[in-house]
């Protein structure tokens, strides 16, 4: 980085508009310097360590002074807040609490919030519904795959939901869509709040939704953020979707400039129905190294789940299987209610195929299978197995 400075002749940089003569972060800079390199304190001013999931690479480092973890616990409070979490609520973490940056960065900010706190963490659905329901949570933190998975077991035990109280589901760190929301919202009977961040700028809470709906709001008193064309590194315009690039503006233990998250949105212009004026982003499409390609044509995960979360006989889970040498086959749970029935799956199978080829231009094998088919992962839900061949 100092190297990376030094050429940019940073002395003749006077303002935000000279933002783009800065140079890219990016996560193979800071894998290269793992664990310690990208520490700018000493180590014994750092209060935690946490690390980014690894799940696309190895784990990234990041670092927080006392200072830090207070600003983190300000934003995470400020978005649940945002999402309607309000003193008297019961919070409920649902996923790890160890150096994944969402479990304790969620934790700390529900405490600041003033919420009553379950940190119950990692556990199977029956165990997590079960607590929610013996301490009347009523907001809850989760991964948007693992809430299908509380779906799933809601279904299989009937008036369990009327013993709930949870009303706002706080969900992130993995990709998602709207018409996985709907899903979601409807199974549980809750709100549904999309929640960003990364841990390579400090974990959860750079931007979320608010109440509207209408996109995620970027903390921009702590976030400098840009779009850029991911090819060029240009900044794109209002509305053109590119490349999210973060620059952490508060951050003691690991500033970085102009990270790259791979992330692909865009920002949405005009003011928020909530009377918020921080600057909005749209859900994002999916991650650049996200995109695959079959027969020549690039696609997102997204794409697909976005089709199968749109019909009500869907639960959500999905897998795409890469096979042969270009072979591509989408395999799709129905719901308990709709396993047993033929004519409803070949309906289904049908819909999805055209639907696809309608969007993607792909002809695809399409599998209509009963709940519980696909392999359940342990943390985030992996989309696609690539077992193509090279001739």
């Amino acid at each position: 980085m100092r190297k990376k400075l030094k050429e940019a002749n940073i002395d003749t940089i006077s303002g935000v508009g000279d933002l783009q003569r800065l140079p890219f972060t990016t996560k193979k800079d800071l894998a290269e310097c793992f664990p310690f390199g990208a520490l700018a304190v000493p180590l014994q001013r750092v209060l935690r360590i946490h690390t980014s999931s690894g799940t696309t690479n190895k784990p990234i480092t990041t670092f927080y002074t006392k200072r830090d973890l207070r600003i983190w616990s300000e934003l995470m409070a400020r978005g649940l807040a945002c999402a309607g979490a309000r003193r008297g609520d019961v919070f409920q973490n649902t996923t790890s609490q160890g150096l994944f940056t969402g479990g304790l960065g969620l934790i700390q900010g529900a405490e600041r919030l003033g919420l009553t706190v379950v940190p119950l963490g990692s556990a199977n659905a029956e165990k997590q519904l079960e607590t929610m329901r013996d301490f009347g949570v009523t907001v809850f933190h989760a991964i948007p795959s693992f809430a299908l998975r509380l779906m799933e077991c809601l279904e299989s035990q009937n008036g369990l939901r009327s013993s709930l109280k949870i009303r706002i589901g706080v969900l992130g760190a993995e990709p998602w869509t709207k018409e996985m929301r709907k899903k979601i919202e409807e199974g549980l009977g809750i709100d549904a709040f999309n929640n960003y961040g990364l841990a390579e700028v400090g974990g959860p809470g750079v931007a979320i939704e608010c109440q509207s709906k209408s996109g995620l709001h970027v903390w921009e008193d702590h976030f400098l953020a840009e779009i850029i064309d991911p090819k060029t590194g240009e900044q794109l315009g209002l509305e053109e979707e590119g490349e999210l690039v973060i620059t952490p503006l508060s951050r003691e233990a690991m500033p970085l400039l102009r990270f790259r998250t791979g992330d692909i949105t865009r920002f949405i212009d005009g003011p928020c129905e909530c009377g918020r004026t921080h600057r909005k982003i749209d859900w994002m499409r999916g991650r650049i190294d996200d995109m695959i390609k079959v027969r020549g044509i690039g696609i997102y995960p997204s794409t697909i789940e976005r089709i199968v979360a749109s019909h009500k006989e869907s639960n959500g889970n999905f897998l795409i299987l890469l096979s042969g040498i270009d072979d591509i086959t989408v395999k799709v749970e129905v719901n308990n209610g709709f396993a047993k029935d033929q004519a409803v799956m070949e309906r289904l199978r049908h819909e999805i195929f055209e639907e696809i080829k309608d969007a993607t231009l792909l002809r695809t094998n399409v599998e209509v299978l009963p709940p519980g088919s696909i392999p359940r992962s342990e943390g985030k839900a992996k989309r696609v197995l690539d077992t193509r061949r090279l001739v």
